[in-house]
């Protein structure tokens, strides 16, 4: 009988993105999953900078194996640190045990250690990461410089890169990654949870509409996310606002939490209701507020590759978003003035011009089509096959008369 091939995942703790990847990956022919978390952060407590101290509500942890390991100290961390250093993956990461390791980033000790364990003992390293240029391009020169050194040769540490977008490709490319080792793939949502949730709750997202709307003509524009600076929220407030006093229809809805919120909550009290904050909503309930929007708006001064876009899109709420968001590329999440629109990041009045574009129903109608469109084949379906694709590498290096899994067709790099 042939051994499956074994996939051993790091992972720093449970997050509604990735964890039905891993259940989806577990349930293929040919292969088995055991993922190892750094901590248990979201799983009794809330994220700190939402502000919330609820866990996440939606089940992240069966359909796997999986373990979480304890620091040095002998305990279990409840909190991501870059000084997250977890001694027992000296243990489990050895070529008895797994026959490929995924690895999301450097960040912590515990990812270096996995790193240095692969080298070691010829394990193959896979990686993923949703940086782009973009975000890069912000830093300071003396950073810049760091990791023009560094980073060619810690890049080529892994020996397949899974991309994440058209910005993340530009930037593995700059780095020094080549082509032939990178599979197209995406940072996952899943999309069969938001569908199915929506479906049977079409009541219940009638109710919250007509909650946050004046009246039946009321077009919501939504924010979700952190309330922190480089979410840049204040400047969705200010460009609702402006919006406003053009198309009295337009109202914001904020969706989140964080250390602004205080700051926020004045502001809004300044005004005339354009603009409500609801706070917190957990996992189980953000599809329903999603499909309850018109459009959805990110504003971030610096975000790699926000899935909160992805997650409106998938509740078929187009996008308006901020250039310095790494979702947009011709054939990436967001493609401008195809199925949402991009503007200057810190150009307000480009933003109420987008908020304002989109009062029109034909074109958001068509862009609502088209994000619903686009996000079909940028979910977890994707993300599963581009894994299939990098094991099915792997085992054709390791032994080409065996090819265990069902993997699609690699899918090649797109030409920018």
């Amino acid at each position: 009988m042939t051994k499956p091939f074994r996939l051993g995942v790091v992972f720093t703790h449970p997050t509604q993105h990735h964890a039905p990847l891993w259940r989806e990956l577990n349930q293929q022919p040919g292969l088995s999953v055991h993922t190892f978390y750094l901590c248990n952060e979201n799983q009794i407590g809330g994220d700190r900078q939402l502000g919330s101290t609820e866990p996440w509500d939606v089940d992240l942890l069966s359909g796997y194996p999986h373990e979480f390991l304890k620091t040095w100290t002998g305990k279990t961390a409840s909190t991501t640190t870059k000084g997250l250093l977890n001694p027992a993956l000296i243990n489990r990461l050895t070529r008895a045990q797994v026959d490929a390791v995924f690895l999301p980033s450097f960040y912590t000790l515990s990812y270096r250690l996995t790193i240095l364990l692969c080298k070691l003992r010829g394990i193959p390293l896979i990686m993923q990461n949703d940086a782009t240029v973009i975000t890069d391009a912000q830093q300071s020169s003396l950073r810049r410089l760091s990791k023009a050194a560094l980073y060619p040769w810690m890049y080529n540490l892994a020996d397949h890169w899974i991309s994440s977008g058209d910005h993340n490709e530009i930037y593995l490319r700059h780095y020094g990654v080549s082509p032939d080792v990178v599979v197209r793939g995406c940072y996952p949502v899943d999309r069969d949870r938001y569908e199915t949730t929506i479906a049977q709750n079409q009541d219940e997202i009638q109710r919250l509409r007509q909650s946050l709307s004046w009246d039946e003509h009321t077009i919501l524009y939504c924010f979700t996310g952190k309330y922190i600076e480089r979410k840049n929220p204040f400047e969705f407030i200010e460009a609702i606002a402006r919006a406003h006093q053009q198309d009295a229809r337009i109202r914001g809805v904020m969706i989140g939490g964080g250390e602004l919120a205080p700051a926020i909550d004045r502001r809004l009290a300044e005004m005339k209701g354009e603009v409500v904050n609801i706070g917190f909503v957990n996992q189980s309930k953000l599809p329903l507020h999603y499909a309850a929007m018109d459009v959805f708006v990110s504003t971030s001064r610096s975000d790699p590759h926000p899935l909160v876009i992805s997650e409106a899109m998938a509740a078929g709420c187009p996008p308006i978003l901020s250039d310095r968001c790494g979702n947009w590329g011709y054939s990436d999440t967001v493609q401008h003035r195809y199925n949402g629109l991009v503007y200057p990041s810190g150009q307000g009045e480009a933003l109420t011009q987008a908020i304002l574009a989109l009062t029109n129903p034909q074109t958001r109608y068509l862009y609502s089509d088209r994000a619903r469109e686009i996000f079909a084949g940028q979910d977890l379906k994707l993300e599963l096959q581009a894994f299939l694709a990098v094991i099915k590498q792997i085992q054709a290096r390791s032994n080409p008369a065996k090819l265990t899994p069902q993997a699609a067709p690699q899918t090649p790099i797109s030409t920018l």
